[in-house]
């Protein structure tokens, strides 16, 4: 009888064991390989695609997740910055059901901002197909200088005092 329950606990143990070890972790051999999964793995919007949602729909934000020193050199018009760094856990966006285009300069760092922010549940997140310079190239019209209005800054949310992370 006990050794029935020796085996007994032993099988729970090594099935909670590797339960915990069930989770893979992806290895990439270089940063090209990485965002080109990501990549595949992402739903592009050609910039005109963008220009006609811009000019007809009206739920939506625009990301850019370049850094903000090159977001105020040219930036598409209503677009908010959110550098790549920052997009997980930034109070700039929030409503998961809002549709988000999120573009950088090439696509490369918006195709894996776009992956965090489907494994965040964002329902609807499209990354602009050749970023800033494929806007650039099809409408020189339509770029804005500066913050747009919007500060670049992160609001920063004053310290909960007590509890496990007040001052002691």
């Amino acid at each position: 009888m006990k050794t029935q329950k020796s085996l007994f606990l032993l099988a729970i143990l090594a099935i909670l064991l590797s339960a915990c070890n069930s989770g893979s972790v992806k290895v990439y051999d270089s940063v090209d390989a990485m965002v080109k999964e990501a990549k595949a793995n992402s739903e592009l919007i050609k910039v005109k695609g963008l220009k006609s949602v811009i000019d007809h729909d009206h739920d939506f934000i625009i990301v850019d997740c370049r850094e903000a020193d090159v977001y105020v050199e040219g930036h598409i018009p209503g677009s908010v910055n959110i550098p790549r760094g920052l997009l997980e856990f930034s109070s700039k966006i929030s409503n998961r059901r809002e549709a988000v285009y999120i573009y950088c300069n090439d696509s490369q760092k918006s195709v894996l901002a776009a992956e965090s922010l489907v494994k965040l549940k964002y329902q609807t997140v499209k990354v602009v197909d050749g970023g800033w310079e494929k806007w650039i190239e099809a409408y020189p019209e339509l770029s804005e200088e500066g913050t747009g209005g919007v500060s670049t800054e992160e609001v920063v949310k004053p310290a909960e005092s007590g509890g496990c992370g007040g001052w002691f």
